[in-house]
Formats: C-alpha cells, sequence, structure tokens
C-alpha cells in the first residue's frame, strides 16, 4: 500500500553522516528540515548536497524544507545556573550583564514597553512561571510562581502579551537569502508567525532575493491563532507547531486548534504539518508510547499532508528507528479511512470558483470509474495541490517540466511528483503526462486515468482541461 501522508525529517548530529541522510530516505523521509537555528552554512549546504545525491540515487522525490531562526526571545548569560524560588522577586531587563536570582538578562529591548503588570513570564518551555508586578522605564519586576533553575540562553514566552518584535531579524534575513541563493531550498518555514502581513513581508524578501520559495507559517503563537484566517490566505503552507503554542495556549486547548487549523488549511487548499513531540520518547527509547501512536494516529485522522519529527531524528538514539515507526503508524492509520468519502463534504468548497469545481469533478469521476490515477499536468504544481485537497482514494500523479515544482509536492498528501517534457498543446500535453507517469512505473496498460490540468493559460492553478484515458487505446 502506497503511503499518502508525507515525512518530514529534521537533520542535526544524529544525522549528519552521509551514511544517515542515506537512511532516512531510504526509510522514507518525504521531507527533508534544515533547522538554521543551529548549524553553521556550510553544514547546512553539504546536507542539503547530501540530500539531492542520495535522493536522484534512489529515484526518490525529496524536498528540502529550510526552517528560519525566527525572534525568539531568550535569558542572557548565567553563571552556573540560578535558582529562583516560588515567592521571590526577581528583575528581568535587557542588557548583557551577567544574571543571578535577582536580576536575569533578556535579548529583547522592548520589553518594558510591550508587557504590562499581572501579565505573565515563562521560562524554559513554561517549567518557571513569572509574574509581572511592576513596571518600571526599562525593566520588569516578577513574582517567582513556579521556581526551577534558569540556565543561560533559554527561551522566554509572553503568553499574555503581544510584543513589537519584528518578525525577521538580521540573522533570519542572511540565512533566508543562503537557502534562496546558494541551496535552492524547496520550502521555507517562517517562525513564531503572529500575522499574515508578516508571510507577505518574507514572501517580498524571497522575491528580492531572486526566489520564488513556497512559505510554511509555523503556527505556535497566540497572536498567530487569532489572525489564523488571514495567515493561512497569505502562506503557502501551515505548520501546527505544538511546543511553543502549548506555552502560548492553554495545553488543553492545543488538540482544538490542531483540528481548526488543519480544517481552515486544508479547505484553503494549503498543505498542512503537524509537528513537535509525536513519537517524542523515542529520543530516548526504541519504541514510542502509545499515546504518541495515537497522537500520529489522530493527526493523519484530521487528514493532515505531513507529520513531523524534530528531536527524534535530530539528536535522538534512534533517528532510523523514528522514521520506521512513522511509516508503519502512517500506513496502519491509513487502512482505516475510506478516502474518498470526504468528496461530499467537500462540494461547497470554493463554490463558484472554476477551477475548483473543475479539480473537485476530477475527483469524482475518478471515484466514480474506479480509475487507478488522476494525473495532473502541472506547472505550478497548485491544480495539484487543488487536487489533493479533496483527499480521493485514487493515486495522485503530478507531472511537471519545473524540477521545483517537483520537488515541492514532495510535501503535498498523496502526490507522486514526477519531471516532464515543456510541451504546447493539449493533445501533446497529455500524451506526455501518460507516458511520463507510465515510464515511472505508476500506471501500466489497461489502467483508466483521469487527466486534469492546465493547459493554454499561463496562470498558476488555472485548471481548465478534463479527460478520461485508457492507457493503450488510442
Amino acid at each position: 500500500m502506497v503511503r499518502r501522508t508525507k515525512i518530514v525529517a529534521t537533520l542535526g548530529p544524529a544525522t549528519s553522516t552521509p551514511e544517515m541522510i542515506e537512511g532516512l530516505i531510504r526509510s522514507g523521509v518525504d521531507v527533508a528540515r534544515l533547522n538554521f537555528s543551529h548549524g553553521e552554512h556550510e553544514d547546512h549546504a553539504r546536507s542539503a548536497e547530501l540530500i539531492r545525491k542520495f535522493a536522484r540515487e534512489m529515484g526518490r522525490n525529496v524536498a528540502i524544507l529550510q526552517d528560519i531562526q525566527g525572534p525568539k526571545i531568550r535569558v542572557g548569560n548565567v553563571v552556573g545556573g540560578t535558582e529562583l524560588v516560588p515567592g521571590n522577586r526577581v528583575t528581568i531587563a535587557p542588557g548583557d550583564f551577567l544574571g543571578d536570582a535577582s536580576r536575569l538578562p533578556v535579548s529583547y529591548e522592548g520589553i518594558a514597553q510591550d508587557v504590562r503588570e499581572g501579565h505573565r513570564i515563562l521560562i524554559d518551555d513554561g517549567l518557571l512561571d513569572l509574574k509581572v508586578v511592576r513596571v518600571g522605564e526599562n525593566e520588569l519586576e516578577c513574582e517567582v510562581i513556579t521556581g526551577g533553575l534558569v540556565l543561560s540562553h533559554k527561551g522566554l514566552n509572553f503568553p499574555d502579551s503581544s510584543l513589537s518584535i519584528r518578525g525577521l531579524t538580521p540573522k533570519d534575513i542572511e540565512d533566508l537569502e543562503f537557502g534562496v541563493r546558494e541551496i535552492g531550498a524547496d520550502w521555507v518555514a517562517m517562525s513564531f508567525v503572529r500575522s499574515g502581513d508578516e508571510i507577505l513581508d518574507l514572501k517580498d524578501r524571497i522575491r528580492r532575493f531572486g526566489g520564488k520559495t513556497p512559505v510554511v507559517a509555523k503556527i505556535e503563537k497566540h497572536e498567530a491563532v487569532g489572525d489564523i484566517e488571514r495567515i493561512i490566505r497569505a502562506a503557502d503552507g501551515i505548520m501546527v507547531a505544538r511546543g511553543d503554542l502549548g506555552i502560548e495556549l492553554p495545553a488543553e486547548q492545543v488538540p482544538i486548534e490542531q483540528k481548526r487549523i488543519v480544517a481552515r488549511s486544508r479547505r484553503a487548499g494549503k498543505p498542512v504539518i503537524i509537528a513537535t513531540q509525536m513519537l517524542d520518547s523515542m529520543i530516548r527509547n526504541p519504541r514510542p508510547t502509545r499515546a504518541e501512536v495515537s497522537d500520529v494516529a489522530n493527526a493523519i485522522f484530521d487528514r493532515a499532508d505531513a507529520v513531523m519529527l524534530s528531536g527524534e531524528t535530530a539528536v535522538g538514539r534512534y533517528p532510523l528507528r523514528s522514521v520506521q515507526e512513522m511509516d508503519r503508524i502512517c500506513r496502519t492509520a491509513e487502512s482505516a479511512i475510506a478516502y474518498g468519502q470526504d468528496l461530499a463534504a467537500s462540494t461547497a468548497w470554493g463554490r463558484g470558483d472554476k477551477y475548483d469545481a473543475l479539480t473537485h469533478a476530477a475527483c469524482e469521476l475518478a471515484e466514480d470509474l474506479a480509475a487507478e490515477a488522476i494525473i495532473t499536468s502541472t506547472q505550478s504544481g497548485l491544480s495539484c495541490i487543488r487536487v489533493a485537497r479533496f483527499r480521493p482514494s485514487n493515486r495522485i500523479i503530478a507531472v511537471s517540466p519545473e524540477e521545483s515544482t517537483v520537488r515541492m509536492l514532495a510535501l503535498v498528501w498523496g502526490v507522486d511528483a514526477i519531471s516532464g517534457e515543456q510541451v504546447g498543446n493539449m493533445e501533446a500535453r497529455v500524451r506526455m503526462s501518460i507516458e511520463a507517469a507510465e515510464g515511472a512505473g505508476f500506471v501500466r496498460k489497461g489502467d483508466r486515468v483521469i487527466i486534469t490540468g492546465g493547459v493554454l493559460n499561463t496562470t498558476p492553478g488555472s485548471t481548465n482541461m478534463l479527460q478520461v484515458y485508457t492507457i493503450g487505446e488510442e
């Protein structure tokens, strides 16, 4: 059985060697995530080169996702760790001084302007909880609610505050230019997104660097949840990053938001990734917990496009086994889903849009005729994404003359993307697409297929062709 849900794996110290990168791809990774919060440019360039090399040798289509760090606020230097005791007071202020139990440095200059009395400050993924009791000219006096050990460079979250910090840091801009011009990343993920405008700003910078890289918005801030519709419209894909989101929101609210975001993203035709702590115990143990297996399966039942491994493959003891476990969970969960039955419920999606109507009709036709596959001839990939969002039971094959489009589609649910020649008229395009799909072994003589795509139109996503074809018949 072909797995439809895609697997994203993060590279790191545990998977930096050629042998491990080859093993990840062989184990089933569809998208390799390069985390620019860590590592040097040379390290990422080398990893990207190896990913391309092994994917080519194995005949696999593997995308590269560049994940830029974003404006993460951190504690500065603290000597030997500092213990904060519940009930005590601690002052937080910007600067590069050495911190102790009475005064902690932070990396954000505007903290006293953005945070108000009564607001909470969480340190180290929410392990420590502070409450602001006084706002000074350039500092905050806080009461320690939940104490513990503070170490240098731990992250801070401000779940009650709207920060005016810029969405892209100088480091992000430098990393972005490197990803666009040197690596040729297939997707770029923006961290700590708060609004749709930040996505538009990132896209503008990508264009200025000469690229067209699609953008994944990482939903991990409470402000992002409040502006989710505009963010989905502005972005090309969505990641539900449950780590920081579970700090910004009450933990029990995260599963609800996850379902809402997946449903809205899918309706909008934007691929959606579920991330963070999916098989977290496999960082240390050779098997996932039953709860983790249920978590992954639930993301698949929600119809997510992809599930992501972070620390499991970046620093874990069992990176290859983590991918293999994820692959097994995906296949087993998918076997319990009657794909194609969602079509009736999705009839109203994009009602009045002729391109949505045509791709929906292609899926219904494929179901009614029990077609072996839906073959999409696409330049930008958008026609294929339109088809995939309806989650048909039929195989989805994308044929594109653009290598960047082929790789980008590695993230999209159920899509097998392959290269095809650039041809002009409709008849030649249909013939080329069928020959490419047949040559890749996806279909064979006698198979009935549905052909769809955009013809005689350069507008991305302008699907205007639909045919039924039996391979081998003239």
